[in-house]
């Protein structure tokens, strides 16, 4: 089968781009045909690689424009009015000269109208939903997400929350939904050695971002009074704002921002954490959570859907509620003045992380999906 993986945000580093990857590896090696399509970052003067460096599946990059959210204002959509029609031919174009059998789209909720525009090609289309209601493009937008799940032939949720909530914005077509997790590679950890830093550490990683909630994790490290530093992992629009909050909280000298860093690093950072910490205001099925219970870390996370249901409060984390501060601070404390728990709590989680799908698993998952939309 011939598959154009459509994936608006496969230049942007992150977890949805390490899924793409995953998968395109595991199709290519299983002999399927896979081309990227994805969206040319503007004001970019690296060449960017002609193939995904994990499968070798060439990669086509278009110029075009997302559909504003609703309180974007009237500027924004005249903007993308006036894009969308050059935009939406030069996609299926390029889409078209792939020649597919299938189309996957990725984090494509925002870009539903291209998405439409593809369905002139005549090819099954599915959607991977990594979100809910809110996704890192912007809050909510029923029709758009209405749109776009018309569109498809299979809609893949990355959690049975993410699929619920497509159910309930297409209830005529919620047989279509079907639940896919995100996969892990159980020996990515093995033989990684712990990162050495001059003090032990909280680790927080991700894009800084409002969603991520790393203002909150600022403001309960600052409370817990605790002998550790906090090293934040990953870049983003916020970091300006986050590093003035660190000083005004008078702890910018405790506070480490390590900028955007490889996989490589991530893991070492995860087997030299003494707390993990993920405040975050939404997800769909964060890779951050997998690899850190999988890595053996002493979890500490929002008690939002999208966490795996294998976190669990007491037993392989602690959970506490979004936007809390005092109770991040609590738990951050509680771990950090009892190290002893805080290990039987990663022993717990690496425990129950082996039960999670491999990416091997998830592949086979994907592609059988594939084959009942395409037949």
């Amino acid at each position: 089968m011939r598959i154009a993986v459509y994936c608006p945000h496969y230049e942007d580093a992150g977890g949805v781009q390490e899924v793409v990857r995953r998968l395109n590896a595991g199709m290519a090696g299983r002999g399927y045909d896979v081309h990227v399509v994805a969206r040319l970052p503007g004001g970019m003067g690296l060449a960017l690689p002609s193939r995904d460096p994990s499968s070798g599946a060439p990669v086509s990059r278009v110029r075009f424009v997302r559909a504003p959210h609703r309180g974007a204002g009237a500027r924004a959509w005249r903007h993308f009015l006036h894009r969308l029609p050059g935009s939406a031919v030069r996609l299926v174009r390029e889409v078209w000269r792939t020649r597919p059998e299938l189309i996957a789209t990725h984090c494509s909720k925002f870009h539903a109208p291209y998405v439409l525009a593809m369905r002139a090609l005549r090819v099954p289309i599915v959607v991977h939903l990594h979100n809910g209601p809110q996704t890192a493009d912007g809050p909510e937008s029923v029709p758009l997400s209405r749109l776009l799940l018309r569109c498809a032939r299979r809609v893949i949720a990355v959690s049975p929350g993410v699929a619920d909530y497509a159910r309930s914005v297409l209830p005529a077509r919620a047989e279509r939904v079907v639940t896919v997790p995100n996969g892990t590679d159980v020996d990515e950890f093995a033989g990684v050695a712990p990162a050495e830093r001059p003090r032990p550490y909280v680790l927080g990683a991700g894009a800084l971002a409002a969603r991520k909630g790393f203002d909150v994790l600022i403001d309960a490290y600052a409370a817990a009074g605790i002998g550790l530093d906090l090293v934040l992992a990953g870049d983003g629009p916020e970091r300006a704002a986050l590093e003035s909050r660190a000083a005004e909280r008078g702890i910018a000298s405790r506070i480490h921002f390590l900028g955007h860093v490889d996989r490589a690093t991530v893991a070492s950072l995860l087997r030299g954490a003494a707390i993990v910490a993920m405040p975050s205001r939404f997800e769909g099925h964060p890779l951050f959570s997998l690899e850190a219970m999988l890595a053996g870390a002493p979890v500490v996370a929002s008690s939002i859907p999208g966490m795996p249901a294998e976190l669990r409060h007491g037993e392989t984390g602690l959970l506490f509620p979004p936007d809390d501060v005092a109770a991040l601070a609590r738990a951050l404390h509680e771990l950090a003045e009892a190290p002893e728990r805080a290990r039987r709590l990663g022993r717990a989680a690496r425990a129950a992380a082996l039960c999670f799908p491999t990416w091997d698993e998830v592949t086979a998952r994907v592609l059988a999906e594939y084959h009942a939309a395409a037949g």
